[in-house]
């Protein structure tokens, strides 16, 4: 059992905004061909306040005019303003594209040269053609959709230890979940993974055929069935990494170790005792990372958090409660204290959690220690990236959230 002892110091304070703008400045160098600096006031990382939007028109307006009479690269992209979305890029004659930079919802950049996709294929080793596409995402990796010898692919590039850390726990669950023979035909095909000359790292891996996103309950029942229909281990586990996990929790977020601890010491005694199903877990498993074709499942990415003997269960009781979270724009701990408390007001998710307590055997009790597990993997997932993450989230999942959880262990404990 894992004890309160001194706090160590306060709350780690990580900082996405960092990540973001550095996402951001490696795509303007590999479409530059040369490192590129952004400003970070400019910049910022999250909503640019009226100075920032400011900054960014004049910025790009700046390299314009210096730009006159030279052959130039345009960079632009629907949401560049908040540092997300698809990067566009042309080197046309700028009248062909005016559109594109009067709009006012897209700052843009502007660099001398013509060649930007052979600048990316030059770094990253994709091919030429067809043109790599970029994306930024939430994290430091820039995704790059591009063909790797001939093989439509996705290229992930990581500019900093924090995302080459990623990319390496990318690889290491791909190798994990081809160990499971009911994931093998899923998988995508991992290309390469490789630190390149420039530092940076990358993972590359072939894109497999999907539709695009969209929630149904269709699916979600596909993907929990995949997983409930799968023959694992049943026996004590999961107390030595949880132990672990606690302790690396407690680390990341010290002055909240004496409201962490209570709960999660309930669940290490649970996980003496406990015989529920474990195997080869996800760790992220919801729709955003499972394809489809039809209804028909074709693929799962995104194995960043494998496990070889994680809880089955806890992968679909994830599925079911981030899937609809996503969906109706709530966060997850909404529906992890609505499971807790027993009320949960939707009577489609209250079905689902029904069925998959029937069909795996387990009471109610044990399903919400299974949410516990998922509760403690979520907030350790947030320490690992070592990524800031606005603090209404971590009021979400640690002050709003224990007094559902101490209220259900205190009625479990009479």
């Amino acid at each position: 059992m894992i004890h309160v002892g001194e706090q160590s110091g306060p709350l780690v304070q990580f900082d996405s905004a960092v990540h973001t703008h550095c996402a951001l400045r490696a795509a303007l160098s590999l479409i530059a061909g040369r490192s590129i600096s952004i400003s970070r006031r400019a910049y910022p990382g999250a909503r640019p306040s009226p100075i920032a939007r400011f900054l960014q028109y004049l910025h790009g307006a700046g390299e314009l005019a210096l730009s006159i009479g030279r052959e130039k690269t345009i960079i632009y992209g629907e949401n560049l303003a908040y540092l997300g979305g698809d990067i566009e890029y042309f080197s046309e004659h700028i009248f062909r594209r005016w559109w594109s930079l009067l709009n006012v919802k897209r700052p843009f950049f502007v660099f001398t040269g013509t060649a930007p996709g052979r600048s990316i294929a030059a770094a990253t080793g994709c091919d030429l053609q067809p043109a790599p596409r970029l994306c930024l995402t939430d994290r430091c990796t820039v995704v790059i959709m591009a063909h790797w010898a001939g093989i439509p692919s996705v290229l992930h590039y990581a500019p900093c230890e924090i995302s080459a850390q990623e990319l390496a726990r990318q690889a290491q669950g791909l190798g994990i979940a081809s160990k499971d023979p009911d994931f093998q035909a899923l998988l995508p095909r991992m290309l390469a993974h490789a630190v390149l000359e420039n530092g940076c790292a990358l993972l590359a891996q072939a894109r497999i055929p999907a539709e695009p996103y969209q929630f149904s309950w269709e699916r979600v029942d596909s993907a929990t069935e995949l997983w409930v229909s799968r023959k694992p281990a049943i026996a004590p586990a999961g107390k030595a990494w949880i132990a672990r996990r606690i302790d690396q929790v407690c680390e990341a977020l010290p002055t909240c170790r004496h409201q962490l601890l209570p709960p999660l010491n309930a669940l290490l005694r649970w996980c003496e005792s406990a015989a529920t199903p474990t195997g080869v877990t996800h760790g992220d498993l919801w729709l955003g990372n499972v394809l489809f074709s039809a209804s028909r499942v074709s693929g799962v990415i995104d194995w960043e958090w494998a496990q070889a003997d994680g809880f089955i269960q806890a992968d679909c009781l994830h599925m079911l409660l981030m899937s609809l979270a996503v969906n109706n724009d709530i966060h997850i701990a909404h529906y992890l204290r609505q499971l807790w408390l027993d009320e949960i007001g939707d009577s489609a998710l209250q079905n689902r959690i029904a069925t998959l307590r029937a069909r795996s055997g387990m009471d109610l009790d044990a399903l919400k220690f299974l949410a516990l597990a998922l509760w403690l993997n979520l907030i350790w997932q947030k320490a690992m990236r070592n990524q800031s993450y606005a603090a209404a989230w971590f009021e979400e999942m640690i002050p709003r959230t224990i007094p559902a959880i101490t209220k259900w262990l205190s009625r479990h404990m009479q």
